[in-house]
This record gives structure tokens, C-alpha cells and sequence, in this order.
């Protein structure tokens, strides 16, 4: 997981484009859990993955999707790598399905209008009147 860097730049190089054309989706333990945030490009945070991606790629210039995983209880591999909380499920679930909706969106309508329409506050009376996409 933290090694990723080699295979992004395989589909970069084998589909012939650009970094800012691809969408990289990760964790994130500094975000709490569920919450997304979209970002043009920017610094790995300390993610070792995204490190490993931008050592590869050679640049910060690539969309990346974060998901919330919440902060890490005790090790930060087994929190990453292990099984959420049985009362963190439904959070889980909503958090994927928004994320999807947000990958359409960046493929449908671009960066900005993603970053416009996730990275804002979370407000569930919003998420239940959005059409699904």
C-alpha cells in the first residue's frame, strides 16, 4: 500500500497522460472518519503512499481523493489495515458511497466542481435530498 508510486506510474506511462489526469483515492487518519476531501494536488501529508506516488511521478500535480479513516486508536498499520468498529459501519458505507459519487463527478464535471461539491461541511439533510448519480 505505501508503494503504490510504481504502479501509478505504469497506467500513467501505458495510457500516455498526464498526472492531473488521473485520480489517486486514499486514506486518510487525519481526517475523521467519513469525511472526504478533494484536492487538486498538493503535498503526500506525510501519507506514505501518496510519498511514494509523488517519488514517482516526479511532481505534487495530481488529483488525489482522501477518505477519512479517523485517527489511528493505538498503531497506525492496524488501525489503517484493520476492521472498523461494528457502530463505525454505517459511516464506512456512507463514506464509500459519497466517494464514488465524487469520482463522478471529477470525471464528469472536473476538480473544481468535486472539490466544491465534498469538501464542504457535511450536512445530512444535503446528502438525503442529493439525487444519487
Amino acid at each position: 500500500m505505501n508503494l503504490s508510486g510504481q504502479s501509478v506510474r505504469q497506467v500513467v506511462d501505458f495510457y500516455k497522460i498526464e498526472p492531473a489526469d488521473l485520480l489517486v483515492v486514499c486514506d486518510d487518519a487525519a481526517l475523521p472518519l467519513g469525511k472526504l476531501r478533494v484536492r487538486a494536488q498538493g503535498t503526500h501529508g506525510g501519507h506514505n503512499g501518496l510519498r511514494n506516488i509523488q517519488e514517482h511521478l516526479g511532481t505534487t500535480a495530481y488529483p488525489r481523493l482522501r477518505v477519512g479513516v479517523g485517527a489511528a486508536r493505538d498503531d497506525l498499520i492496524d488501525h489503517v489495515l484493520g476492521t472498523f468498529r461494528p457502530g463505525e459501519r454505517d459511516a464506512v458505507e456512507d463514506a464509500v458511497a459519497r466517494a464514488v459519487q465524487a469520482a463522478v463527478v471529477w470525471i464528469r464535471d472536473g476538480v473544481e466542481a468535486c472539490m466544491n461539491r465534498f469538501n464542504g461541511p457535511d450536512d445530512p439533510a444535503k446528502k438525503k435530498s442529493e439525487p444519487n448519480e
